[in-house]
């Protein structure tokens, strides 16, 4: 016999510890067995309303939001995306951000610019782009450069969908190599792009600074998905 009010309380435990979860954690958290807690997981997955990811024998569960779509990201996008960056950046980066993303928006690639959408407002984004002759290369890669979440929305696997969405278009059109550029510093940017399959390339980032003088980016200044103070830099000129 399925309990429907174990299945609310399933995924209303999942929404308060805010991340990808153990069966026992959820167990341990209802005070129920680990048994019960698999079946109900598996039940509520099967209706759609939560993914689940494999980490060796491990389960790790999180919500699917009821009405989330991912589109293409459209010039009419542009404002709630700068709100969005506006948690993150100020205002003279936001002008160049912006810059870079109108660009995106008018001549790429609409499956490269994607944006989340929740009940009419856009709460997410993910911007990419496809490169030839790489570091000597001949392959075509493919790069994320922008990535952002609304802080109020984080946490809820959104930034996880967008990944998979980009990842699947940059399959679709025969890419075999994804990459992008995390600061050292952005553990949990790390991990999330460790989740999608990520790892550390064998090769050592660069720069000169043509003024001399060394200024460290404001946080939100490169791309984030987590906090203010977690930062990607799959681009700087595309700067969550």
């Amino acid at each position: 016999m399925v309990h429907r009010g174990l299945e609310t309380q399933i995924l209303a435990t999942l929404g308060e510890i805010g991340k990808e979860a153990h069966t026992e954690a959820v167990a341990e958290r209802l005070g129920i067995v680990r048994h019960t807690a698999a079946k109900y997981l598996q039940i509520l997955q099967a209706k759609g309303q939560v993914s689940c990811r494999k980490v060796g024998n491990a389960k790790l569960w999180q919500p699917i939001i009821a009405g989330l779509s991912i589109r293409p990201l459209l010039p009419e996008d542009l404002s709630a995306i700068l709100k969005i960056q506006s948690q993150f950046q100020e205002e003279a980066a936001r002008n160049a951000f912006a810059q870079t993303l109108e660009y995106h928006i008018e001549c790429t690639d609409a499956a490269l610019r994607l944006g989340a959408e929740l009940q009419g407002q856009l709460v997410g984004f993910i911007v990419g782009e496809i490169r030839v002759w790489e570091f000597g290369g001949g392959e075509q890669t493919g790069w994320i450069k922008a990535l952002s979440v609304a802080p109020e929305f984080q946490g809820q696997g959104i930034g996880r969908q967008l990944g998979e969405a980009l990842l699947a278009h940059f399959r679709s059109r025969g890419i075999d190599c994804v990459r992008t550029l995390v600061d050292w510093h952005s553990g949990e940017m790390i991990s999330y792009f460790r989740a999608l399959g990520f790892e550390i390339m064998p090769m050592l980032p660069l720069e000169k600074q043509l003024s001399g003088i060394r200024t460290t980016p404001e946080p939100g200044a490169m791309v984030t998905i987590h906090s203010h103070h977690q930062k990607l830099a799959g681009g700087r000129d595309a700067s969550d």
